[in-house]
């Protein structure tokens, strides 16, 4: 079973995915492109490389909130309709979750912080690799949330 977790960001996207519960993949995908439309455009390609490359049986997201600056809330929920849409092109379930959720699933804590969240994906998924980003950490921790929650037949 392969479950990929995004956490989608205009400048920086983490993603993560984890192999039968055991092996996690990860990184961020950090544009270099100005151009916000470039941006997107290049989040997305990268996002279907890796999709076409691991072959994620489901795609898990953190659902979009309410933040206080609305600017950064419209781009980021431009950028999640773009990748819903790639979801959709190529056939891959897809499962989104809350922050609170995340956390409550990683942690046992919804309101635990992304320093309790972190230590939890290192000594569970990582084995203790601390050379990752906090996108990627968040796609980890979005990806193992979908690997707890989703009844396998």
């Amino acid at each position: 079973m392969k479950i990929m977790g995004l956490d989608p960001g205009v400048s920086a996207t983490g993603y993560g995915i984890i192999i039968d519960g055991k092996k996690a993949i990860f990184g961020t995908i950090r544009p270099n492109k100005k151009n916000y439309i470039e941006k997107i455009s290049f989040i997305c390609n990268e996002v279907k490389s890796i999709i076409k490359y691991y072959r994620p049986e489901v795609v898990s997201l953190e659902k979009a909130f309410f933040q206080k600056n609305v600017a950064s809330l419209i781009k980021i929920s431009e950028l999640r309709g773009a990748l819903l849409y790639l979801l959709a092109q190529n056939n891959i379930n897809f499962v989104e979750y809350t922050p609170a959720q995340i956390k409550l699933t990683t942690t046992g804590n919804g309101r635990a912080s992304k320093k309790q969240v972190r230590f939890i994906m290192e000594q569970t998924i990582l084995r203790n690799k601390t050379r990752i980003s906090n996108h990627a950490i968040d796609a980890l921790a979005i990806a193992y949330t979908a690997m707890r929650k989703i009844k396998w037949p």
